[in-house]
């Protein structure tokens, strides 16, 4: 296939790890995330994370250190519908999976959770582990939000002085994002979801693990949160917003894969968890555990 990857081989008596990004994003987020774009490519990682706990290594680092083979991919339209991504990545298991005769580890962040779900739940004979990462399995409300946002934008200049303007423009190419074909599969009552199984298969480890910090989205100093605080009252914000119930993203509720075995919870938002060394150890500890019943 013609499409951005990359790949490092590992001992061949462990799983092949594959990793998979979200909606909007690309194969960076997890092996050059200094470099990684957010939003459909709009921003850089580092205009929305804040990490002074956390260093830049993703498990994709930790795990190649560890002797797996691991390989990422730039999904091909990163906002499109899921299933292309599930095609590619059928194609990159039927070229990369002789790497790993013993299996494979499917890692997915956010939507790319449901891509791995999707693949599993068709045709996952090769698949010995999938481990989602707040990824939305029962939808998301943000990705009908942007109708009810929009008005934000207007707003805007009520709240913030000097920069208003461009503090506005940022805001509604977010928006935007929130608008694109691809949320919109992922509303809570979109036909994908009636789609989905509620089994995988049957030799399928499954994790998900979920975040509970909303304090993801901010332009300049200024947290979104803060501004739903000013401008919204409580009982219409939504549970992803919510410190204590989601990641700004997605919810903890939705973050929960139906048949899985085991289910984590962190004080992360949605782009931290892939940083925070805690989640980090506990999907090594797993992967470990795929990796000792696969020999």
């Amino acid at each position: 296939m013609k499409i951005e990857k990359v790949f490092h081989p590992g001992l061949k008596n462990r799983p092949l790890l594959i990793f998979i990004h979200g909606m909007g994003m690309d194969m960076r987020i997890w092996s050059d995330p200094e470099k990684a774009r957010i939003l459909g490519g709009l921003y850089p990682l580092s205009a929305l994370l804040r990490y002074p706990d956390h260093d830049m290594n993703t498990l994709f680092f930790d795990f190649r250190q560890l002797g797996f083979a691991v390989l990422s991919w730039s999904q091909s339209r990163p906002v499109g519908p899921l299933d292309i991504a599930v095609q590619e990545l059928d194609a990159l298991i039927k070229e990369y999976g002789s790497h790993a005769p013993g299996g494979v580890v499917l890692i997915g962040h956010s939507r790319g959770g449901l891509v791995g779900r999707r693949y599993v739940e068709r045709n996952g004979e090769a698949v010995k582990g999938l481990i989602t990462i707040a990824t939305p399995h029962h939808g998301t409300a943000m990705a009908g939000w942007s109708v009810h946002l929009s008005p934000i934008a207007s707003t805007l200049q009520k709240f913030f002085g000097g920069d208003s303007k461009g503090l506005k423009k940022a805001f509604t190419r977010i928006l935007g994002f929130f608008g694109s074909e691809g949320i919109r599969e992922l509303l809570p009552d979109s036909p994908l979801y009636s789609e989905m199984k509620n089994s995988g298969g049957k030799d399928v480890r499954c994790i998900s693990v979920g975040g509970t910090n909303p304090d993801l989205i901010r332009i300049g100093n200024i947290s979104i949160i803060e501004l739903f605080s000013k401008i919204m009252p409580e009982k219409v914000v939504p549970e992803e917003m919510k410190a204590g119930y989601g990641d700004g993203l997605v919810s903890a509720a939705s973050s929960i894969l139906p048949y899985g075995n085991d289910h984590y919870n962190f004080h992360c938002n949605h782009l931290s968890l892939l940083f925070d060394r805690e989640v980090r150890s506990l999907v090594i500890s797993e992967v470990e555990k795929m990796s000792a019943a696969v020999t």
